[in-house]
């Protein structure tokens, strides 16, 4: 299989990855999404911003915590500050002119010629996003023509190996891709925390940003303007062969195995298509199923993955091999299953629209509501991004400037704030953001769908889900998902006893806690 235009990290395969030494490497999503194609955006204009007409921050409302029988509690509404806004109103900007006034303008500093390096995600234009990115770069190009930028992609199997080598040498990035690691990269003193004069408080409270204070200084590090999360991708022809329409799909785990059956295909005794592929993903879907049981994995102390709800969820993902049978150990991995047609449903966040775009572009899809045990929420974990650029401690003097002008830019960049998430797969959660209801009916109505329709529908979707509930944990961090990954090899490839694994597996996670100031949400 040729090699895939992913985003490798929280929207992230790092079953590509081993964790780097000593480096919490994050895998909070999964990949890269896609939405309606990037545009040039506005040139930074030099006034001061009139007083926006949104609210202050406010919180969000509190939900009824469910006991698990571990002993633990979870949360099922977004995390504050994110995605309440989206899915239960909230300011919304009619255009993007309309956004743009509203987001405002902000004081220029003068910068002398100097050029700065941005190490930013690999791929060509054939992903959405990277046209995104790299048309808010040209942008700020146009508007600071004395600034050069140059943009070096990096592998995302080598950003924590390159980021350790430039701090040791003292010499690399001006600026670096957030690529999950908004509480790693503050923990290995790579990035510098956003200052008073960067962005006043009043305009990150205003406009709802997701405040990042991964560290025990207390200092802003990282803000978040949009989320993704897990949905299940539906074949639509093979829907379509079989006469079944999205609304048929069952809402619970029992009947979805039940239902994925009638999709299988065998030849000479070997599975040619499945009913729902997650070879290589299935530790994802675990997750998000201790979450759906309202079940903690873990908070700063303590890891729950020795509990019922862990085998319950373990036990259901061995049933879809053995009980259903609506997938096979030695089957393909899921992206290649779902891109070559050869799966019915596969589970994957929506970051997978723009790598099907890029890799698969002749995959007629649709998106479904993710299974739960019980048919409602809460449906699993969810993540945040910003806004790619993170200034690092490596820019000094006149880069170091033109970092940050760089920064104040992008977070005043209204049209990228919204090309980036949806291209990425993701919703803008400041305000104001685009008017989604209007956007998913738009969408909903079309009978020949564009990639971006798709990607819109796949939001849609996800915004039900959030109404129902899912969890922002924080950093997913490389030593959890690569236990993760180990976990679900010993019990889905070595059929080892699931408890004799999680009880195995649940010593070295407390000591791993132990060991690292990981950043954990509250939620989690």
């Amino acid at each position: 299989m040729s090699a895939l235009n992913i985003r490798m990290s929280k929207r992230h395969l790092l079953k590509f990855m081993g964790a780097a030494a000593g480096a919490a490497v994050l895998a909070a999503c999964g990949a890269t999404p896609a939405a309606p194609a990037a545009t040039t955006a506005p040139s930074a204009p030099t006034s001061a911003p009139e007083a926006p007409t949104t609210a202050a921050a406010t919180t969000a409302p509190e939900a009824t915590s469910a006991p698990s029988s571990s002993g633990a509690s979870v949360q099922a509404t977004p995390t504050p500050g994110g995605n309440v806004a989206v899915v239960e109103g909230g300011a919304v900007a009619e255009t993007i002119e309309d956004g743009q006034k509203a987001y405002g303008s902000y004081d220029k500093a003068t910068v002398p010629a100097v050029e700065i390096l941005l190490w930013g995600p690999p791929g060509d234009e054939t992903d959405p996003e990277i046209r995104a990115i790299k048309a808010n770069v040209k942008a700020f190009n146009d508007a600071y023509p004395n600034i050069k930028t140059t943009y070096e992609p990096i592998q995302w199997s080598d950003i924590d190996t390159k980021v350790n080598a430039a701090l040791a040498a003292k010499q690399g990035p001006d600026m670096v891709m957030e690529a999950d690691r908004e509480g790693e990269f503050a923990r290995r003193a790579a990035i510098r925390d956003i200052t008073e004069e960067v962005l006043p408080m009043d305009y990150i409270q205003g406009h709802k940003f997701y405040q990042v204070r991964p560290l025990d200084d207390g200092k802003l590090y990282w803000l978040h303007t949009c989320a993704m999360g897990p949905i299940i991708y539906a074949n639509k022809k093979i829907l379509d062969a079989a006469g079944v329409k999205v609304s048929d799909v069952p809402k619970t785990w029992d009947e979805f195995g039940k239902f994925a059956q009638q999709f299988v295909k065998n030849e000479g005794g070997q599975m040619s298509q499945a009913g729902f592929s997650f070879n290589g993903y299935a530790r994802y879907i675990w997750n998000d199923m201790m979450y759906q049981q309202k079940a903690h994995v873990y908070n700063k102390k303590k890891s729950f993955i020795n509990s019922q709800e862990s085998v319950n969820a373990w036990q259901m993902l061995v049933d879809m091999y053995d009980k259903y049978k609506v997938n096979d150990r030695s089957f393909l991995n899921y992206d290649e299953a779902f891109g070559t047609g050869k799966s019915a449903f596969v589970q994957v966040w929506t970051w997978f629209g723009s790598t099907l775009e890029a890799n698969y572009p002749d995959i007629e899809w649709v998106p479904v509501t993710y299974p739960t045990f019980t048919g409602t929420g809460p449906y699993g974990r969810f993540d945040y991004d910003g806004l790619v650029w993170m200034v690092t401690t490596l820019a000094q003097g006149d880069k170091l400037k033109a970092a940050w002008e760089l920064f104040k830019f992008t977070y005043h960049n209204y049209q990228f704030m919204v090309d980036r998430a949806h291209n990425q797969g993701s919703i803008v959660t400041t305000e104001p953001h685009p008017d989604y209801p209007k956007m998913f009916a738009d969408a909903a109505a079309k009978s020949e769908l564009s990639q971006a329709d798709r990607r819109a529908q796949s939001l849609a979707v996800l915004a039900d889900q959030f109404k129902g509930g899912m969890v922002f944990p924080g950093e997913v961090a490389a030593p959890f998902d690569d236990m993760w990954h180990k976990m679900e090899d010993a019990i889905l490839l070595n059929k080892q006893p699931i408890q004799d694994v999680l009880k195995e597996y649940e010593a070295l996670y407390d000591e791993m806690l132990s060991k690292t100031n990981f950043w954990i949400t509250p939620e989690a």
